[in-house]
């Protein structure tokens, strides 16, 4: 059985399914709709969440060669990632140092060098300054203190992970925790970017609920997700702020009487990871599957994800192409058609100021988790001892 499955997870859904029953936490929680509608809040989950933790903003693979780049805007700040001809994947302000033109645009690519295409100053893969264009009659220029503005950046189970705070302090690896094994256990180095497709929908946290929520599966998408899950029947692991959830699937049944050590790779159960803030992960290891990355928009009412469709093995022949472009639309119309035609509602009623709170089940144990880092990240100084998974 590879590495990755956890069969004790699997043991505790087939005791679910069995008894009626699901992970559970001992209340419901309420919420007040101005959670998700602050813009006071909003500014401060910006400001110290989302442009001070490490967030995952690119795989490994798809910067795999020098001078290959992923870039890509971040709650307002252009960031771009290259991987230098040392071998070192570095990320910087995609902003040139002389009057801050975008070097390049959003997506992925190759280049030697790094041109602005405002005035053609020219940087290397890591970002050092080579050129200043007519640079005699331009005046004196520093080269070796106008390279590109640097973020912090570290390179961890086949993801890259950025701060937005220049010269801010990170470690990947600490803040991960106990997910580290789980997520090198899934071969996420091996994987490529098939394609990506972009989504829109309302507020952040209103809309990432849904990434955490199983409760929802069988009623929301009967005939798309729901077809595979077995509704509302799933297990909680964290890893700080960070989710593993199990969700049993409706092949569940067909494991029971089979050692877990038989068990297939995709037989009866998988399971949906979360990276705080907002990254999902619904994957499968040597193989690959969704990935899933939230980010707020403009205003509190907005967010965009990036989904990230991503194989061990890409599609090599027509056939193989075709189901994999029949995969990527079915997830694809689910979640905009399913999930944030919904939650655009849920904003629209939480903004109508008729609603005054919401409530999280005993059985959203996601969702109350997620809110819980939420609060304790939004502070400005949160201190140690009041982690909630010290509490």
């Amino acid at each position: 059985m590879p590495k990755s499955r956890d069969t004790a997870v699997g043991e505790r859904l087939l005791d679910h399914v069995a008894q009626g029953t699901t992970d559970v936490l001992s209340d419901v929680r309420r919420i007040p709709a101005s959670y998700y509608l602050d813009p006071e809040l909003w500014d401060q989950e910006m400001r110290n969440i989302f442009k001070r933790l490490p967030l995952m903003l690119a795989f490994s693979t798809e910067i795999a060669e020098a001078g290959a780049y992923r870039a890509i805007d971040v709650v307002g700040v252009p960031v771009l990632i290259v991987r230098g001809s040392d071998g070192v994947a570095r990320a910087f302000l995609n902003a040139c140092r002389h009057r801050a033109a975008r070097l390049l645009e959003e997506g992925t690519g190759q280049c030697q060098r790094i041109v602005c295409p405002y005035h053609a100053w020219a940087y290397n893969d890591q970002g050092g300054l080579m050129g200043v264009f007519k640079s005699k009659q331009f005046g004196d220029v520093d080269r070796e203190t106008h390279g590109l503005r640097e973020l912090p950046c570290e390179e961890l189970a086949g993801l890259v992970f950025v701060s937005l705070t220049p010269d801010a302090s990170m470690n990947v690896r600490e803040y991960l925790g106990g997910m580290v094994d789980d997520l090198e256990s899934l071969g996420i180095d091996q994987w490529h970017v098939y394609t990506r497709r972009e989504l829109y929908s309302a507020n952040w946290k209103a809309t990432f609920d849904g990434y955490v929520d199983g409760y929802h599966l069988e009623v929301l998408h009967p005939k798309t997700v729901g077809l595979l899950s077995k509704g509302a029947v799933n297990t909680f692991e964290a890893f700080g702020p960070h989710q593993k959830i199990g969700f049993a699937n409706q092949n569940i049944e067909t494991i029971r009487e089979i050692p877990s050590a038989e068990w297939d790779q995709d037989q009866g159960f998988g399971f949906v990871r979360t990276l705080f803030p907002s990254t999902s992960l619904a994957v499968t290891a040597g193989f690959g599957g969704l990935v899933s990355q939230l980010i707020p928009g403009p205003t509190p009412d907005r967010s965009k994800t990036v989904q990230s469709f991503v194989y061990a093995h890409l599609p090599e022949t027509e056939k193989e192409r075709v189901e994999a472009d029949q995969m990527v639309e079915v997830f694809h119309a689910a979640v905009r058609d399913e999930d944030y035609r919904t939650v655009d509602g849920v904003q629209q009623s939480m903004a109508s100021g008729v609603v005054d709170e919401v409530i999280l089940g005993r059985n959203e144990v996601g969702n109350q988790w997620m809110h819980d880092w939420v609060t304790y990240y939004g502070q400005d100084d949160p201190r140690p001892e009041d982690r909630p998974d010290r509490s």
